[in-house]
């Protein structure tokens, strides 16, 4: 067991050496040069200040930054710079500004292209902070989308300038102010009306927004074995501890995948339930045994990270918190006997958590990780009891959809 645990480390530690990937792409820089290389694509979720660059695969890294740089463009993340007004009113209520109007100040920023057209809608953010931008006619300049949460009263009050300022800039097209009065400060929404405006103008449109980033759900079916261990000890009256042999058990779950939408989806949440069944027997002394006999569901709730090798495979690391659910009668049993006496006591087994440290590698639909989780007591309503079970898994994945 411990030299399996060292290897899942040793393969942790290796994958965390990983590097985005260096994609086609191009710059332009302040007097209008346009530098076509490879540019390192980290599915940006914040807005960049600068960004790694090669001239050819076998070139030496170079940077370039937002001083020098008027746009760059790679895998259909567009990213254009402007000199505009920002206001970064927070939405945390300990810390909203009492202010109704926004509190602007004027920044230099990269903003990401959503929607290019006649009039184009830009995304800018930064941690929670996130603000949209429209630029019009030539994009020369862009001025924020107002949206804004302040303090009033106790209660919470809105600006929704944004919806008056579309309207101002959409009315030649879209005519009805009612069409505005409910809209959403949100990707989804927003991106659907610029593509409605910006369509039959005459002018070329392009959603980029469709080749970024988006949130992907897989489902896997998640079969497997693992190699569990218990250590158990008894205080209260005779003082007995036993290490169970080892055993194999088998595994069987369902795993739901949500691949995050930023940093070229190598994030990814994730939730494995399975069903498991361990029965072990422990004896090492004529006079007393050990017995167990206990099934559970496990249901891990946990962070990926994938590391891309190319199309088609990837290697993985994660990390989860896992809560065990025990089905029916679960127990722990111990029995002394002698030519004297006889004695037999038994442990309800409960409800447990532990943490749990996995690497693997996927092709296509086909996963294979080790999963390693740390020690769970078994027994912690027990003071006299102490029950320590910890498993190396191996599981299979097969994505259904």
């Amino acid at each position: 067991m411990k030299q399996a645990i060292t290897l899942l480390l040793l393969f942790t530690a290796f994958l965390g050496f990983s590097q985005n990937s260096y994609q086609p792409g191009y710059f332009v820089s302040n007097d209008g040069t346009t530098t076509n290389c490879l540019i390192r694509n980290i599915g940006w979720k914040d807005s960049p200040t600068e960004f790694d660059y090669k001239l050819t695969e076998a070139a030496e890294t170079q940077k370039a930054n937002i001083k020098n740089v008027q746009k760059f463009n790679v895998s259909g993340y567009e990213f254009r710079r402007f000199t505009t007004d920002i206001d970064r009113s927070g939405n945390d209520v300990s810390r909203m500004s009492i202010k109704e109007a926004p509190e602007f100040i004027r920044e230099t920023l990269f903003l990401k292209v959503l929607v290019d057209g006649k009039a184009t809608l830009l995304h800018y953010e930064d941690s929670n902070l996130v603000r949209y931008f429209v630029s019009t006619d030539d994009n020369a300049t862009a001025q924020q989308l107002v949206y804004k949460q302040y303090e009033s009263d106790g209660k919470v009050g809105y600006n929704n300038k944004f919806r008056g300022q579309l309207f101002d800039i959409m009315k030649d097209k879209l005519k009805d102010p009612e069409r505005f009065k409910s809209i959403r400060y949100s990707k989804d929404p927003l991106v659907k009306l610029f593509l409605e405006y910006n369509g039959g103008s005459g002018q070329e449109v392009s959603n980029l927004s469709a080749s970024q980033n988006k949130t992907i759900i897989n489902f896997k079916i998640t079969p497997g074995v693992s190699f569990a261990s218990l250590y158990a000890s008894q205080r209260s009256d005779l003082s007995r501890d036993f290490d169970f042999p080892n055993k194999t058990i088998y595994r069987i779950g369902i795993e739901v995948e949500a691949i995050l939408p930023f940093n070229n989806n190598k994030w990814a949440l994730f939730t494995d339930p399975n069903y498991q069944a361990y029965d072990n027997y422990a004896g090492d002394r004529n006079d007393s045994h050990w017995k167990t006999d206990f099934k559970y569901i496990e249901i891990p709730l946990g962070v990926r990270h994938y590391m891309y090798l190319n199309k088609n495979s990837k290697l993985f690391i994660n990390a989860a918190y896992i809560f065990a659910f025990n089905l029916g009668k679960s127990e722990l049993d111990f029995r002394y006997s002698s030519s004297i006496t006889s004695y037999g006591i038994s442990a309800e087994i409960t409800k447990s958590s532990n943490f749990a440290l996995g690497a693997g590698y996927s092709y296509k639909r086909i996963s294979a990780e080790a999963r390693y989780g740390f020690t769970r007591q078994l027994l912690p309503n027990y003071a006299a009891w102490k029950a320590e079970y910890t498993s190396l898994s191996i599981i299979l994945g097969y994505k259904l959809f």
